[in-house]
């Protein structure tokens, strides 16, 4: 582990505890990391805009991966890397399907979000459909409490547009708000951490990428080094070379801390 150069790092149940929570155990590793010359990047499916507080309050690095790869950002310099924006047609269609099955929507923006969901709009610019949003949009999540409709949804959006369901709900249980993250076709956070790794001019071989989900197989097939936390899916196990601790049992932290002792 010591030739590794920058980590990549997903975010909820890799580097959260349950309701969001991340340990401070984090931080500390992290600035040990950033005084040795290695930034940490959260690549994950949130918003910038929900994500860049987070970064700054536990100290990452200057650049953040959102919308299950979208967007590669520096928060710091305000430099955009790299977006891959929803086109109008296609945010148009989207609309349509709102519509249909009656769904709630978040759109990522880059500084905002935006929602219809009039019960869980804090934080939120609340609009009554996609088409009337002014802003470009990276990524749209579409969310409904109705299996049925989901389902019908997902064959909709593969037939009509070029778009993909790059997330989605993991644990299924009646009454709950279902949802797809939506993207444009090309988009990965494996793409994504290619494209920061090249900006930096940082060998894929020498990146780490720890992960919990299906969405994360990609990333870690682009880094040299895998981790997978320990109650990560099955999938994405089969693809890692480090299975660490749990996100419950810090470890994120545990394999950051043992990087960190290969270094000094």
């Amino acid at each position: 582990m010591e030739k590794v150069k920058i980590v990549f790092t997903d975010l909820d149940s890799t580097l959260t505890k349950e309701q969001g929570v991340i340990d401070f155990k984090n931080k500390e590793i992290f600035t040990r990391l950033a005084d040795v010359g290695i930034p940490v990047v959260i690549n994950t499916g949130r918003s910038l805009s929900y994500t860049i507080p987070l970064c700054k309050q536990f100290n990452t690095s200057n650049y953040v991966i959102a919308s299950n790869g979208a967007e590669v950002y520096n928060f710091v310099t305000k430099n955009m890397i790299y977006r891959s924006v929803i086109s109008k047609e296609n945010i148009k269609k989207l609309d349509e399907l709102v519509k249909k099955y009656q769904l709630f929507f978040i759109a990522n923006g880059v500084e905002k979000r935006y929602t219809n969901n009039l019960d869980d709009s804090t934080g939120f610019f609340v609009s009554g459909n996609l088409e009337s949003i002014e802003d470009e949009i990276s990524q749209v999540v579409l969310q409904s409490r109705d299996l049925e409709a989901m389902k019908h949804l997902r064959k909709d959006l593969e037939d009509t547009t070029d778009l993909k369901i790059a997330n989605k709900t993991k644990h299924i249980v009646e009454g709950k708000l279902l949802y797809y993250d939506v993207v444009n076709g090309e988009v990965s956070k494996g793409n994504a951490l290619e494209i920061l790794c090249k900006h930096l001019e940082i060998p894929l071989d020498v990146a780490m990428a720890i992960g919990d989900s299906d969405n994360d197989i990609d990333m870690l097939s682009k880094a040299g080094y895998k981790v997978a936390v320990a109650n990560a899916s099955e999938n994405l196990k089969k693809v890692a070379k480090i299975i660490t601790l749990s996100n419950t049992q810090d470890g994120v932290a545990t394999v950051l801390n043992e990087l960190y002792t290969h270094l000094i």
